[in-house]
């Protein structure tokens, strides 16, 4: 693996340079103004001109953004294929070299430097100390790429209101039925504060009967909200529908990406926490397709407990679409949803309705 380590030096006539000249046989100083110059260190000449390869402007400008913040350390510029920069190389905050393996869930990270698992149970028995160090990390990449999960709860509206408000056999829970999403999500900066969120994921809509007595059913031409037998001690009673999904939402970001960085590093393992900073909020729009559907339904007869668990489509809409709205502060993302089409197919929602429509909000995490 090549390293690369660049090196700009701003000194404020505290030392007189050397012009055009080199001051060793390894070092070059290019003085570039009164204030500021540049030292390049290689081993010979035959190295100096492998420098030739590298975008050096890039490098210069990835340093400048990433030096907005005072409490940075280091800065290492890595090619691990000895390619141009603009290909290949990460961007490594704080001390030490990239991990070999990185395990990232939402804003957390597990970094392990290790070329064999044995290495950490050698590690494990050694008195070895913990460090920890938090800076602030300016965003850098034009995109960047993280996981999240949306996690909420869900209804249905008729029209202007809530089905329960005319106690409608269909009315929903309202703690219980919940959302869930698994997201892959790209931020990509557009100018200035504005970002654009866009991404895929699979969602979950669970939707859970007011009245446990209710039987999901699919009739003839409707979907059908039965009343469950007297016999019958009602549990539970819901309709699941999963979707797979793309979302674009355009963001503002006051805080343009910055996010501040917790490392708790012992020997080879380093633990990291990211968190947003500043306010943020915006909105956009989402499209599912439908990947199935299914109805759980839970009694208890003669002290026996029971579970009827039934796939189907239910006349369940076999797309989605509708408009998303998300709003963070530092390290809290609330997130609203509401779709536009109705959740069942024309015409075949429960007898009498108006058509519902499937409104769901939550925290991102």
């Amino acid at each position: 693996m090549k390293k690369l380590i660049f090196v700009m030096t701003a000194l404020l006539l505290i030392i007189h340079p050397e012009k055009g000249k080199a001051s060793t046989s390894d070092t070059v100083v290019i003085e570039l103004n009164n204030r500021s110059k540049i030292v390049v260190y290689t081993e010979d000449r035959v190295a100096l001109k492998d420098l030739e390869q590298y975008d050096l402007n890039k490098m210069i400008k990835d340093l400048n953004s990433a030096l907005r913040s005072s409490k940075i350390e280091k800065i290492e510029l890595q090619d691990d294929n000895g390619k141009k920069y603009l290909k290949d190389t990460t961007i490594i905050f704080g001390e030490g070299s990239s991990a070999k393996t990185k395990i990232k869930i939402g804003n957390m990270e597990l970094l392990v430097d290790a070329d064999e698992w044995e290495d950490l149970d050698d590690e494990w028995d050694d008195d070895l100390p913990v460090r920890k160090y938090h800076y602030e990390e300016e965003s850098i990449d034009r995109t960047r790429h993280y996981f999240n999960i949306d996690f909420g709860l869900n209804n249905w509206m008729e029209g202007n209101s809530f089905p329960d408000e005319n106690n409608e056999p269909y009315a929903v829970k309202p703690w219980g039925s919940w959302y869930f999403g698994l997201n892959s999500v790209n931020r990509t900066w557009i100018s200035g504060p504005l970002f654009l969120d866009w991404g895929m994921g699979v969602s979950w809509y669970n939707w859970k009967m007011q009245e446990a007595a209710t039987i999901i059913e699919k009739g003839d031409t409707n979907i059908e909200f039965n009343a469950a037998p007297a016999s019958y001690s009602s549990i539970k009673s819901k309709l699941t529908a999963p979707y797979l999904n793309v979302t674009m939402v355009p963001m503002l970001d006051f805080a343009k990406g910055r996010r501040k960085v917790k490392n708790l590093e012992r020997g080879s393992i380093s633990f990291r926490t990211y968190k947003k900073q500043g306010i943020r909020f915006g909105a956009g729009g989402y499209a599912g397709y439908r990947l199935g559907g299914s109805t759980k339904y839970v009694y208890t007869e003669n002290n026996k407990k029971e579970k009827n668990k039934n796939s189907g489509n239910y006349y369940l809409s076999n797309f989605r679409y509708g408009i998303r709205a998300q709003v963070g502060y530092k390290g809290l993302d609330l997130f609203a949803m509401y779709d536009l089409n109705e959740v069942f197919a024309s015409g075949r929602g429960p007898a009498g309705s108006q058509g519902m429509n499937a409104i769901t909000f939550g925290i991102t995490l």
